[in-house]
């Protein structure tokens, strides 16, 4: 029992910490979403072995696998955020040294990488929250504040990836692609807020 990943989680926090420009917030953003999922995962299994919520068990193992895919998702989001950033740098480098159209479009096509990444994690975080407002129906009472934090985390963690979209669209040429992405992120953030309002809600209960 008891933290026993406490040095790669220092190791993971020191690398936040550096004077490098990545891992930054687009990686943290996809890190808070694959917690959350991983709380979510883990009060899915101790509600599922419960014998007072037999009757929920085979929702709860449903949920569990769904969430597990997420977990792993947002893992994988994590890293390849840091690394589309570093494309966006060496990019930007390139169209400095020598500039020119084929410059351009290299760098334009990184912005545009930069931008889907993390749209796939804030995407990945909203389904989260999803699952969430079920576990917090379903879920034992004793984890509830372990399932509120992972409301919280996912939340965060959309948010942060919607920041990240943002700050990368903003120097792109592409009209279609701006205005497409910024549609889909006020949609999704309306999404969000009705489910992590909801779930919330529930955990209140009545």
């Amino acid at each position: 029992m008891g933290l026993e990943t406490s040095e790669q989680l220092r190791a993971f926090c020191l690398e936040l910490s550096s004077d490098r420009p990545s891992p930054g917030g687009g990686t943290a953003s996809a890190a808070a979403g694959a917690m959350a999922a991983s709380l979510l995962t883990m009060v899915c299994a101790i509600t599922a072995r419960s014998k007072k919520h037999e009757e929920s068990k085979p929702e709860l193992e449903k949920i569990r696998h769904e969430l597990e895919n997420l977990r792993e998702e947002l893992i994988l989001l994590a890293s390849e955020d840091a690394r589309a950033y570093d494309l966006v740098v060496e990019a930007i480098k390139a169209l400095k040294t020598v500039p020119g159209e084929t410059a351009e479009t290299a760098l334009q096509m990184a912005l545009k990488h930069a931008s889907e990444v993390p749209m796939r994690t804030a995407i990945t975080c909203l389904k989260v929250v999803e699952c969430s407002t079920r576990v917090a129906e379903l879920g034992t009472r004793s984890a509830s504040s372990d399932v509120g934090v992972a409301v919280l985390l996912a939340e965060s963690g959309f948010r942060g990836a919607d920041m990240n979209v943002r700050i990368n669209i903003k120097d792109i040429i592409d009209r279609a692609f701006v205005q497409s992405a910024q549609e889909k992120l006020k949609l999704q953030e309306e999404q969000v807020r009705m489910m992590a309002s909801k779930a919330f809600r529930t955990l209140k209960g009545p």
